[in-house]
């Protein structure tokens, strides 16, 4: 039986499965689902959303009001949500961008695609009759469903601007960051290519990020929205490749002088090309850690994206933590070390990204621990993810 509180995405995108719309069609491609009244029920009920005055009764909301200003661009403005209804009722397209009692929506749609839960926004779109959109596009994957009324969508896609980190509106002056990669004369209008969907409710639309969109209502509508807000490649790899950086003080030193220094600045890229090589895709996105046990010829690297400090010490040891930072991820792990383990942890913490040792070289930095304890050292370290074995 499906829980009344879920929206119970598993069968949202049929003849899909979950997990191949996520692969093939999340972010790709459009996707267009026909109505479906059982479904439309389930969601209704799930939201406890079937008509507008459901929706002025979200507590804690935040609201926008949507509208054309006089030079007929789209825009929007906060209002307060108790005066939602007057606006509405004014003729105004609202959208419910913040409901609190959404967030467990919030909580299953992130894991669904295996995002973090500051990556999903679950919307509501409250449509006047005769109300509509200008042609623009977005910097996020959205995924709407129709729980009432009917509404029109003309979606294309975007040649002007391809995977854009911004969104834009037709109209609207051209933001230099847009223009690194967006260098042709803008459309004043949605650009050839369109298919049009006429949404009823229990209608699903996947309008992938950077589609060009326009949107028009026949009637007054109301749609969820679920907003994704795209992990983007450059973003992760930068993050990566920052965390490699501020391990050196160097990288964290402050540098107010930009000119004359031609000699420093060749150097410094050819320090970001040597941390780049540093980078290890298996640091980046972690397999399980294997429960194989450490022998004496079992070789370790320093893993990177790992961050290790001391908590507390005290005469009998310390209290240690280590995290690893991760693509979808974080790993923290809490241990507690022997004093004379603390010698040996501090090499191998203070050791460059990628640099290989064993049980052998830990016993030469500590002489007096023995070889069963050095391997139960390196046990715990892999565990919490500081070092990881090379094969």
């Amino acid at each position: 039986m499906n829980n009344p509180r879920l929206l119970d995405l598993a069968d949202w995108f049929a003849p899909y499965s979950l997990a191949e719309f996520g692969r093939s069609v999340l972010s790709q491609r459009p996707f267009a689902g026909p109505p479906r009244p059982e479904l439309v029920e389930r969601v209704r009920n799930a939201l406890g959303i079937n008509s507008i005055e459901d929706v002025f009764a979200q507590p804690g909301a935040t609201v926008d009001a949507w509208f054309h200003d006089l030079d007929g661009r789209l825009t929007s403005a906060p209002i307060e949500a108790a005066s939602a209804d007057r606006f509405y009722a004014a003729g105004t397209t609202l959208l419910y961008r913040a409901i609190p009692d959404f967030a467990p929506f919030v909580r299953e749609t992130a894991e669904a695609f295996r995002l973090a839960p500051g990556a999903v926004k679950c919307q509501l779109f409250c449509s006047r009759a005769g109300g509509g959109t200008r042609a623009h596009f977005d910097a996020i994957d959205v995924i709407t469903i129709r729980l009432t009324g009917r509404k029109t969508w003309r979606i294309a896609p975007n040649a002007f601007a391809p995977a854009p980190l911004d969104g834009w509106t037709t109209l609207e002056s051209v933001s230099p960051p847009l223009r690194n990669y967006a260098s042709a004369l803008p459309p004043t209008e949605i650009p050839e290519g369109v298919t049009e969907h006429v949404l009823e409710p229990g209608a699903i639309l996947h309008i992938p990020r950077g589609y060009w969109h326009e949107t028009s209502s026949a009637k007054d509508s109301i749609s969820l929205h679920l907003a994704l807000l795209t992990p983007l490649r450059i973003e992760f790899l930068l993050s990566a490749l920052k965390s490699e950086l501020l391990r050196d003080e160097y990288w964290r030193g402050s540098m107010y002088a930009f000119t004359d220094a031609t000699a420093e600045l060749r150097d410094d890229l050819q320090g970001i090309v040597d941390a780049v090589h540093r980078l290890d895709p298996h640091d980046l996105v972690r397999a399980p850690v294997t429960d194989r046990p450490v022998d004496p010829a079992t070789t370790f690297v320093r893993a990177g994206q790992c961050g290790f400090g001391i908590d507390a010490l005290d005469d009998d040891g310390a209290r240690i933590t280590v995290t690893a930072y991760g693509f979808r991820e974080t790993h923290t792990a809490h241990t507690r070390v022997s004093r004379d383990l603390l010698p040996g942890l501090l090499w191998i913490a203070a050791l460059p990204t990628g640099n290989s040792f064993d049980t052998s070289d830990l016993l030469r930095v500590s002489p007096g621990l023995s070889k069963v304890a050095a391997q139960q050292l390196l046990a715990t370290l892999e565990q919490a993810r500081l070092v990881r074995r090379t094969a």
